[in-house]
């Protein structure tokens, strides 16, 4: 296993894709969600991809939506996510008894479906075990179902 030893750095140029990929946005909608010129995403792409602190505003723009992509820019940008600030800050654990909570954030879910709790618990385990192991955070899976919940649905 002598191979994963030293990590395999992919190109800025292949990281930019799968962040419009992600993002669900073109060179030029990538460039405005950036907030910089048509011109400056035409010349990242024949460039190989944006430098300095523009890698971090792209880190941090993937962030929400995908948090292994995002640290992965900022590698490539020489930083971190968490040099980046934008780490979640370690939360105290919620009060009362581990099972209470968990069961809370259940009902709500079954709430919201007018159904059993009992009946979305495989569900909600289901899309809990995936965000993990996806490294998304809670904040960003809520947001991006928010965003798609007011109609900004990705086509």
């Amino acid at each position: 296993m002598g191979h994963n030893a030293a990590p395999m750095f992919r190109p800025k140029p292949v990281l930019m894709d799968e962040a419009r990929t992600v993002l669900g946005v073109s060179q030029n909608g990538l460039a405005q969600r950036m907030g910089v010129s048509r011109r400056t995403g035409q010349r990242w792409n024949a460039q190989g991809g944006p430098m300095g602190t523009d890698v971090h505003k792209l880190a941090l723009l993937v962030y929400p939506v995908d948090a292994r992509l995002a640290a992965e820019i900022a590698e490539a940008g020489g930083t971190t996510l968490a040099a980046l600030g934008v780490l979640p800050p370690t939360l105290p654990e919620p009060s009362g008894p581990p099972d209470r909570v968990v069961d809370a954030v259940v009902c709500a879910a079954a709430e919201a479906m007018q159904v059993m709790p009992q009946s979305v618990r495989p569900a909600v385990l289901a899309a809990f075990a995936c965000a993990r192991e996806l490294g998304l955070t809670v904040e960003g899976v809520e947001r991006v179902l928010r965003s798609r919940e007011k109609g900004g649905a990705r086509g």
